[in-house]
């Protein structure tokens, strides 16, 4: 599993099991990119309270922890049956790693979900193909 935040052209934040789709003629460049269950993701501080800032010394020690905020999922495209969605590469401006304790509340969530299944690129380019 290959879980990351993808930043999309529209500002959108969405955490999913990330994988690169490629082509038959070229596997070594990527056209697009599959999601599996994703989820936007946000912050918010709780009312009356600003978001937890961490503050860190040369040593690497924590020297400041202001107040938890509260993260948010939300279904991604909640009106598809389909829970492996396709994008394409110029709709993503970035993906990256996220905090283990995201990635728990992810996995907890998508568990909670019904356990979706993912299946491979190859099998998602296959049954898009056929119909």
């Amino acid at each position: 599993m290959s879980v990351r935040i993808v930043r999309t052209r529209h500002g959108e934040d969405v955490i999913c099991d990330l994988y690169e789709v490629t082509t038959k003629d070229d596997p070594t460049t990527a056209v697009g990119f599959q999601l599996n269950n994703p989820y936007t993701v946000w912050l918010q501080g709780r009312k009356s309270e600003e978001p937890k800032l961490l503050v860190e010394d040369d040593a690497g020690d924590l020297v400041s922890n202001i107040k938890d905020p509260d993260i948010y999922f939300q279904p991604w495209i909640p009106l598809s049956s389909n829970k492996q969605i396709l994008l394409k590469t110029d709709e993503v401006i970035t993906a990256y790693e996220t905090y283990p304790e995201v990635i728990d509340k992810y996995n907890k969530l998508v568990e909670a979900d019904g356990g979706r299944t993912t299946t491979t690129s190859s099998e998602v380019s296959t049954s898009t193909t056929e119909k």
